[in-house]
Formats: structure tokens, C-alpha cells, sequence
């Protein structure tokens, strides 16, 4: 995927997400939190307490067409490079309960 590909498709899911609260239309739909990093263009998944992630991520990633790269236990969920309309079905899934982009952490400050 290009760079300008995909900046556009996430111009247009962070589009959709501010647009759109946590419970619109009833669905319990979760809006995506952070900012954009070039350096980091993925996102991390968070599900509910007690979902085991290697299962749900499997499911997931089967519907939405992803590759998770990397799975967490604690708390659960899996970070992973999203399409458009992967990142819009993950909002409104049963058991996510937080999606953020990715980020790039430096120790010592910087």
C-alpha cells in the first residue's frame, strides 16, 4: 500500500470515526482515540475483560481481512495495519472496547 493510499484511507476513517460518538445509532460503537503517526500507521485493539484474543483476533481478522501483528493477553486484543473498512466493522464489534492508532514510544524522553 502507498503512503498517499494510505494516509487517504485513514483521512477517511478517522473522518468517520470523529463523526460518529461511541453510541450512535444505538450500536455501542467505540471511536477511534489518538493521532495519526507515519511512523506507526497501525492501530491497537483493545477487547473486554475475559475475550480470549488468540479466538476473537482469528475471527476477526478472518472477517476484515487483516493481519494481526502482534496479540496481547494483558489486557487482551492485537495491533495490527487496518483498512478503511476494516477499522469501521471493528468499531461496532461486540467485546472491542477500545481502538487507538499506533504510536512510537522513546525511553529517556527525547
Amino acid at each position: 500500500m502507498t503512503v498517499t493510499r494510505l494516509l487517504a484511507t485513514l483521512a477517511a476513517a478517522s473522518a468517520f470515526a470523529c463523526s460518529h460518538s461511541p453510541t450512535d445509532q444505538g450500536l455501542g460503537c467505540v471511536a477511534v482515540q489518538g493521532v495519526f503517526n507515519p511512523a506507526a500507521p497501525g492501530f491497537i485493539v483493545e477487547y473486554v475483560t475475559g475475550v480470549d484474543p488468540v479466538t476473537t483476533t482469528a475471527r476477526l481478522s478472518a472477517k476484515y481481512s487483516f493481519a494481526p501483528t502482534n496479540i496481547y493477553t494483558a489486557p487482551p486484543g492485537f495491533a495490527a495495519e487496518l483498512s478503511a473498512a476494516a477499522l469501521k466493522g471493528l468499531q461496532c464489534e461486540q467485546g472491542v472496547v477500545l481502538i487507538e492508532h499506533d504510536g512510537i514510544a522513546y525511553l529517556g524522553g527525547r
